[in-house]
């Protein structure tokens, strides 16, 4: 199993090694998700109903490649430098480079130029950053195959976009535009080149920092043949990916809208935007406790078991909130940490889950892997949650009959505001929970009988292989 015994046993350094490597994709892909739209609407003056079409297109295009680029992946036999972290060193500077050059000012050239070049741009950043971020992800799954750290590198991968959220949210907004909050077009440009310069840097210490340690004896001196339709074929047998993917979508569907009516919530229920300030630096200490409270806690009750425990106990007590509904500001901040704290696991843990995936693929499969591959399935449903539920907190205010031209909603309005955030809080973490209780077979005894029953297949095949 070990490609080499001088190879240092895991520890810190890998766990740093991923938090940065988090770190370095939010760089670019975060910043760009922050304020690409906004660059094109305000600054080439590009219709929002084009921008709006050509983020779905690109989407769905970057949502389908991740699969391709999983099996490109696979295919590739694992050398020295290891098998996913090459990918990582190859890829990282064109995809800093194409994410600068999204935010080149064109406004003064055609406008049919102009959509040329934000097509290309960005179909061409996506395909790069999807050779960045399968490689990644799937990197975990051969750092170690003990469960309890496998936990901590998705504890500490959780770490890097809680960084970088905390430094844009600060930054970007004081940088990128004027004091008559007017955007300054040359900022959007040097913000991206220092935002690709940092996940640059970021991404090529993961590449030293992080070791891959688990290798199948066969992977050894030959190249793989990959039968991508049996692969299909046996993912969609693979009850652990089954689960953890619509589990996720479903997760982050019900966090998308909650997230989009936030502002809406604040300011016409509430009634004070600077509350709203305060529960947004409020999250990044709810972000520490969950980092602090999740691993001991997955350790003890198994990463499904926190999961299905933690988030139900949010979603009663929104359940609770649907029908009292709570017009102080402050109580209600309390409310939502203290239910974050519990939802919060999904998100930490959910990376730790696919790993667990990917070994029973191996189980299921007698030996085939196949990370590549499962990573960037699990990865397709993430950014078609992502692709689809963009509007959703849209299409939700126009149901319920916001008008945006009324400085006042009516009451009946505001109360129906209330009703569609704790409602989709419900329905969006509900619907996730029943998923991972039902479809998602790894209880944390049956993780454990899982990596046992590896181990001995992997010892038993090094052992034939040696005769």
């Amino acid at each position: 199993m070990n490609k080499e015994k001088a190879v240092r046993p895991f520890g810190m350094r890998d766990k740093l090694g991923v938090t940065l490597g988090d770190l370095g994709c939010c760089c670019t892909e975060q910043f760009r998700a922050m304020f690409l739209s906004v660059f094109y609407i305000l600054v080439l003056k590009v219709d929002p109903i084009h921008v709006g079409i050509l983020m779905i297109i690109t989407k769905v295009w970057d949502a389908v490649n991740d699969p391709i680029v999983g099996a490109l992946v696979d295919m590739r036999k694992s050398t020295k430098g290891g098998k996913f972290i090459p990918w990582i060193k190859a890829f990282s500077f064109p995809m800093a480079v194409l994410c600068i050059l999204g935010f080149a000012n064109v406004s003064n050239f055609d406008y049919g130029f102009r959509i040329a070049y934000m097509f290309i741009s960005y179909v061409l950043y996506e395909a790069l950053y999807t050779c960045v971020s399968v490689p990644f992800g799937s990197l975990s799954s051969v750092v170690t195959d003990d469960s309890r750290e496998r936990t901590a590198l998705s504890r500490y991968r959780s770490m890097g976009g809680t960084i970088f959220m905390t430094v844009i949210v600060i930054v970007g907004p004081l940088v990128l535009y004027d004091k008559d909050r007017q955007p300054i077009a040359g900022r959007f440009l040097m913000m991206a080149a220092v935002c690709a310069l940092a996940g640059l840097l970021c991404l090529w210490v993961t590449c030293v920092w992080c070791k891959e340690r688990v290798v199948l004896p066969q992977e050894a001196g030959k190249k793989q043949k990959l039968n991508y339709l049996d692969v299909i074929k046996h993912i969609c047998k693979n009850r652990a990916l089954l689960g953890v993917m619509f589990f996720s979508f479903f997760g982050m569907v019900g966090a998308s809208i909650v997230n989009g009516l936030n502002t809406y919530l604040f300011r016409d229920w509430f009634g004070s935007m600077g509350m709203m300030s305060v529960s947004g630096m409020l999250s990044t200490v709810y972000a520490l406790i969950t980092f602090a409270i999740t691993q001991p806690i997955a350790n003890k009750l198994g990463k499904k078991e926190w999961c299905i425990a933690g988030a139900g106990f949010a979603t009663v007590v929104f359940a609770v909130l649907f029908f009292v509904p709570v017009h102080n500001a402050l109580l209600f901040i309390v409310i939502n940490g203290i239910c974050f704290l519990g939802a919060s696991g999904m998100q930490v843990l959910v990376w730790a889950m696919v790993n667990d995936a990917i070994d029973y693929q191996e189980l299921q499969t007698g030996g085939k892997r196949n990370e590549g591959i499962v990573y960037s399935a699990y990865s397709f449903f993430r950014k078609l949650a992502s692709a689809v539920s963009g509007s959703f907190s849209s299409f939700a205010l126009g149901i319920i009959g916001y008008n945006a031209a009324e400085t006042v909603q009516s009451a009946q309005v505001v109360n129906r505001i209330w009703k569609t955030y704790t409602g989709s809080y419900v329905i969006g973490y509900g619907l996730a929970i029943l998923v991972l209780w039902l479809v998602y077979p790894l209880t944390k005894k049956k993780t454990e009988e899982m990596l046992q029953q590896l181990k001995e297949n992997r010892e038993a095949r090094t052992a034939a292989k040696e005769d």
